[in-house]
């Protein structure tokens, strides 16, 4: 929660006032909803991968990204290019010997190297002619030179051409090679294909078996991007980098795939890591940004994370030489981390994690999210709008064409609840236990604290995205310097039902996950009318509920969206969203609690509220408690509108800090 001035302490009895009930205008965003099991097939994919030093020694980077690869022994692997680097020897590209000794010991050991399926990129034509050196380490003594070659039996397709296709699970995966015009300079140009263009023979076949295997999913993946920030290796940006930040020479491919309602595209190259939102090619220009288009447009990921030289981000010379200014559609941008792309292939959809490699086989998650196919039937993302009318902070809402309210469910959990002041102070009540307090970083305020799912410890969050770990809680991660955009700050945490991963959501409506949270979506490239104030998540952790301080509601993943303040007069902001206790899965059962202390319930009973009472202090934060919830205000005054009894505030002895949240014990 933000830190806003405080309150008056005591109970207040359960006094019903006249309920307003108010159909509202469906407004939100939703997914269809494709098949998911459990055992859905994984494909697990990065490039730029087996690195010598200079001594001629393995570096440690592919050594840790090919732990990820081991703890997915059924996962399908994907090298997308660039597989060996032998800095001990210069100029020798990804030839026979890099890759013996420096990408066998890792990604090459058996167990891996029989289930990947690789694209060639620049090193290995920069390592011999036509690549033959990669082509023979991929695909042993074969025969694999007719065209119809493919994995298993040729993993790395037909030799001398590296295009091919296969299918995994209800996916039809699409390899290309982008080293096909033979007038590109140096060893580049020496390659068995006629060229990049639509009419090549690459092209032709393409358009073929895309035509041959309509599949409502689709894969595909080569080595150089073609939409990109520009980065760089070595200590400092260079003088004058004036790449653009687009690669055209695979355009016509991508156009084929584009029309043919492709869904996710795969490349290396950049040591960095990227995401893009769906994209069509540019109409006006053979360069510069893509045109997010959620319709036809196809989803990038550039993963250059499998082991070589780290890369780092630049500043781009034709805008500000002195910043670091990323591609446009730029969505996540992480750079000096090895790790690889895990996605979940679903029947008409994916869930995408890109899992940082830190010396443990199951990594740390620095990115997440889900997204459907475009060949899924109803799987399309509708927005639609409407409007409440003015309320006051006695009003009750429904969902149009539902019910009664849902009734809340009686907690059992014995009465208890902490209190956090905005300098990391914690104050149990009742049955919280003390688990000690958490400085915020420098320049920080503390925002929030969240319980564990056992109450056995908690998590204190700075608006600096710091996060300190309490009691039994585990240290899962906080937000890396230089993520949050200048004035953006993190609001709140919501963790996950397993207690092994937590979203924070920032005042901008990004959404930062950590452990095994997953991205279901942000607002990031919505405009809003206020800062996003506070969440959270679904009972089953596949969804979660943004808020603003203007009331708007903002619903993704499985959560249902029951009605919002957006566009309404209010007397005070918004400061908070509270799930109805005990409501089922699917319901969209929530209230909503103002500074004043007023109440908005959407699809939920009335429990009361402060909306009509002078308060000491503003309400600061709210939570589910017994059958209903209890609000916190700023000097530490509980306002309790439950089944469950008042165990205490600090209402008559105001804290140094203000109180800017409150938890229950689950």
């Amino acid at each position: 929660m933000p830190l806003i001035s405080g309150l008056r302490r005591g109970r207040v009895g359960r006094t019903v006032l006249a309920l307003l009930v108010v159909a509202v205008a469906l407004v939100g965003i939703r997914m269809g909803a494709p098949a998911k099991a459990a055992g859905d097939p994984v494909l697990l994919a990065a490039g730029d991968v087996g690195t010598c030093n200079a001594t001629g020694a393995v570096a440690g980077g592919s050594a840790a990204t090919a732990k990820l690869l081991e703890n997915d022994p059924n996962a399908t692997v994907a090298m997308l290019g660039d597989g060996a680097y032998d800095l001990s020897r210069t100029g020798t590209g990804s030839d026979a010997t890099a890759y013996q000794n420096c990408y066998t010991p890792t990604w090459g050991q058996a167990a891996i190297k029989t289930r990947t399926r690789p694209a060639p990129g620049d090193n290995e034509y920069q390592g011999s002619p036509q690549a033959a050196d990669y082509f023979a380490y991929f695909n042993g003594a074969g025969p694999c030179s007719g065209p119809a070659s493919a994995p298993p039996t040729c993993p790395a397709g037909p030799d001398g051409l590296g295009y091919y296709s296969y299918d995994v699970g209800a996916w039809h995966i699409v390899v290309l090679n982008a080293q096909c015009d033979p007038h590109a300079p140096g060893g580049l140009g020496n390659t068995a294909l006629d060229g990049c263009g639509p009419d090549s023979a690459m092209g032709r076949w393409l358009a073929a078996d895309l035509a041959a295997h309509p599949t409502a999913c689709t894969l595909a993946y080569w080595h150089e991007p073609r939409f990109f920030s520009f980065t760089s290796a070595g200590p400092l940006p260079p003088t004058g980098n004036t790449n653009y930040d687009t690669d055209p020479t695979m355009d016509a491919m991508w156009q084929i795939l584009q029309d043919h309602k492709a869904d996710v595209v795969l490349n290396g190259h950049r040591h960095v890591y990227e995401r893009f939102p769906k994209l069509v090619l540019p109409t006006q220009s053979s360069v510069g940004p893509g045109t997010p288009d959620p319709v036809n447009g196809i989803r990038e990921f550039v993963v250059g994370t499998g082991g070589g030289p780290h890369h780092h981000f630049d500043p781009d010379p034709r805008t500000d030489p002195t910043q670091t200014i990323y591609e446009p559609n730029s969505e996540v941008h992480i750079q000096q981390t090895y790790g690889v792309l895990r996605l979940t292939l679903h029947d008409g959809s994916y869930d995408w994690q890109f899992v940082g490699a830190d010396g443990t086989s199951k990594g740390t998650v620095l990115d997440s999210g889900t997204d459907t196919c475009h060949g899924t039937p109803g799987a399309t993302t509708t927005v639609t709008t409407g409007t409440t009318p003015s309320t006051t902070g006695q009003t009750t809402t429904t969902l149009a064409g539902s019910h009664d309210p849902v009734p809340a469910v009686s907690h059992p959990a014995a009465p208890g609840y902490w209190m956090v002041d905005s300098g990391g102070a914690v104050y149990p009540f009742g049955a919280a236990g003390g688990h000690g307090n958490a400085d915020p970083s420098p320049g920080a305020t503390t925002v929030g604290l969240r319980p564990t799912p056992d109450g056995g410890g908690y998590w204190v969050v700075d608006s600096a995205g710091v996060v300190n770990a309490r009691g039994d809680a585990p240290a899962i991660g906080s937000v890396p310097p230089g993520t949050l955009k200048p004035g953006e700050s993190v609001t709140s945490l919501s963790p996950t039902p397993s207690g092994h991963g937590y979203w924070l959501f920032t005042d901008r409506g990004r959404v930062l996950t950590f452990g095994d949270a997953v991205s279901f979506g942000d607002l990031a490239n919505v405009k809003l009318n206020g800062p996003v104030l506070d969440s959270i998540p679904t009972p089953t952790g596949r969804g979660y509920y943004m808020v603003a301080s203007d009331g708007g509601i903002f619903a993704f993943g499985d959560a249902v969206f029951a009605g919002s303040m957006g566009g309404r007069h209010l007397n005070a902001p918004v400061e908070g969203i509270v799930p109805v206790p005990g409501a089922a899965t699917g319901t969209g059962a929530y209230w909503l609690v103002a500074s004043d202390g007023g109440i908005f319930a959407f699809n939920a009973p009335f429990r009361g509220s402060m909306g009509s009472t002078k308060l000491n202090r503003p309400i600061t934060g709210m939570v589910p408690y017994g059958d209903g919830y209890l609000m916190v205000a700023a000097d530490g005054g509980i306002f309790d509108f439950s089944s469950q009894p008042f165990v205490g505030s600090l209402g008559a002895n105001p804290p140094a800090h203000p109180i800017v949240g409150v938890a229950a014990v689950p």
